[in-house]
């Protein structure tokens, strides 16, 4: 989650300048389960199961799982990108759900 491993890792191999690895460890990314409202989200859940606004543990990144990640990622952009590129059926049933609706 936000600022734990795999997001740490992340910009590890992105934007190094940007990880305070020495700050890994200042504070708890636990989750204190401090709201239990079974089936209802509220506004303050973050707050609630996360209050130094991080979450996991960001020590254990690294660079190189950053790039698998990262690359993980890529493909399966790479791989949308060419699945809506070789789409035709979208354009078509758009078309007709607008013909039929103007009926």
């Amino acid at each position: 989650m936000h600022a734990g491993e795999r997001e740490t890792s992340v910009l590890l191999d992105l934007r190094p300048d940007l990880v305070k690895m020495d700050s890994a460890n200042n504070e708890s990314g636990a989750n204190l389960h401090r709201l239990d409202i079974p089936n209802v989200y509220t506004a303050i859940w973050w707050y609630a199961d996360f209050p130094n606004h991080y979450a996991g543990v960001g020590s254990k990144a690294t660079k190189a799982l950053g790039e698998l990640v990262n690359e993980h990622f890529i493909t399966q952009l790479v791989d949308a990108l060419k699945a809506v590129k070789a789409d035709k059926k979208t354009l078509e049933l758009q078309k007709e759900y607008f013909d039929r609706v103007k009926q």
